[in-house]
């Protein structure tokens, strides 16, 4: 019987650790777009006013450019398909998104239930590569996206965790 447990679980994991990634070649949000982004390095996760704060780390890869001037955004969602969509997300100045490094990003926009989708959107001709995308919300806990791809210009790149219930 443990041996019987012990192969289920191995299944189970190996099914959830290689899920595919989605490549969205036309992207139309559906949801109010004045979400608001502030880069801080707090994790205030409270709800207020219909709104909720999230927290975003994004980890760059070592085999990116040392700096980047291409437009990130991204977009996360829940089963119910419930989104957050923050147009951009860099800023080439202050250094965001360079070699080896991880952002952490609070973001404010429309509550949602548990985040299970996360897509990523590069325009630009550094070839930006992100390696891992964590996302807090505010009752739920932390989701890990692995990428360590470069993100197809004026294309979504992202992953689907949602249970196809």
């Amino acid at each position: 019987m443990k041996t019987l447990t012990l192969i289920l679980t191995f299944i189970i994991i190996t099914t959830f650790s290689h899920a595919t990634p989605t490549l969205i070649t036309q992207f139309q949000p559906q949801m109010n777009q004045s979400s608001m982004l502030n880069q801080t390095h707090q994790q205030n996760e409270t709800k207020h006013s219909g709104s909720c704060n999230y927290m975003v780390n994004i980890k760059t890869s070592c085999n990116s450019p040392s700096y980047t001037k291409d437009e990130i955004s991204l977009l996360f969602a829940d089963a119910h398909d419930s989104q957050v969509y923050v147009p951009r997300l860099d800023d080439p100045d202050s250094g965001t998104f360079e070699q080896c490094t991880t952002n952490e990003l609070e973001i404010l926009g429309p509550c949602i239930k548990k985040i299970c989708k996360l897509y990523l959107f590069r325009n630009g001709t550094d070839g930006w590569i992100p390696e891992t995308v964590t996302a807090y919300d505010y009752d739920n806990p932390p989701v890990k996206f692995y990428y360590n791809v470069d993100i197809p210009k004026d294309a979504g790149y992202g992953y689907n965790y949602c249970d196809k219930a």
